[in-house]
């Protein structure tokens, strides 16, 4: 049986939600695809409630973020919720469409995501 969950993620573009999800692969967690959602729908089926830790990859075929295709993402250092990433890597300072939180882009190995408080 297959581990998976959804967790939440804001475009930085637009601001918009989105869910990700995401199954257990030997001991990472796997992006596998998006969808919008909107806040009630995420609430009602519980992903705000989502909280995941370890590392996280995309799968092959992982379309990106629904609204504007980015691939990649970042956890806010303040929230610890998710966003898509601007750009390229080379972009170094983000803000965070959760909490506003401003600051430098890092790489990390492993992640604690939050997927609550709207």
């Amino acid at each position: 049986m297959v581990e998976a969950h959804v967790i939440l993620s804001k475009c930085d573009k637009t601001g918009q939600l989105f869910g990700i999800r995401v199954e257990k692969r030997e001991n990472d967690w796997v992006r596998t695809w998006t969808f919008k959602i909107d806040e009630k729908a995420a609430k009602r089926e519980g992903f705000d409630k989502t909280i995941l830790q370890g590392s996280f990859y995309a799968d092959p075929d992982f379309p990106g973020c629904p609204y504007c295709g980015n691939k990649s993402f970042y956890t806010c250092g303040e929230c610890g919720k998710m966003n898509c990433l601007p750009g390229s890597s080379e972009e170094i300072t983000v803000t965070c469409k959760w909490c506003g939180n401003e600051g430098e882009l890092c790489t990390e190995e492993s992640f604690d995501i939050s997927g609550g408080g709207y």
